[in-house]
Order: C-alpha cells, then sequence, then structure tokens
C-alpha cells in the first residue's frame, strides 16, 4: 500500500487536531458528551486518506 506524503499526513493531523482542541474547549462542554463531532472528524480524514492512497495506485 502507498504511503502518505509525510507533508500531508502532518496537515491532516493538524487539522484533526484543532477540530478536537476548539470541540473540547467550549464552554460547558463535558468530555464524553456528544461526541459525534469528533467522529464526524475522524471519519473524514479517514475518507481523505483513502481518496489519496487510491488515487496514488491509479
Amino acid at each position: 500500500m502507498s504511503e502518505l506524503d509525510p507533508r500531508l499526513r502532518d496537515e491532516i493531523d493538524d487539522q484533526v487536531a484543532e477540530a478536537l482542541d476548539a470541540y473540547l474547549a467550549e464552554p460547558g462542554r463535558l468530555p464524553g458528551r456528544r461526541l459525534w463531532p469528533l467522529w464526524l472528524a475522524i471519519v473524514l480524514t479517514n475518507i481523505a486518506w483513502l481518496v489519496v492512497v487510491s488515487g496514488k495506485q491509479g
């Protein structure tokens, strides 16, 4: 399987980390409550990775 470009991988990691930090920093937010935005970010990251990897193979 192809490896993801390190710069692209780092950019994706940074964006997910920033989204998670912003989500957890909201006032009154309890950790573990309504985590669907986090799961959505994880799913979108995985989809982006699959698109990039499959594009390099073709």
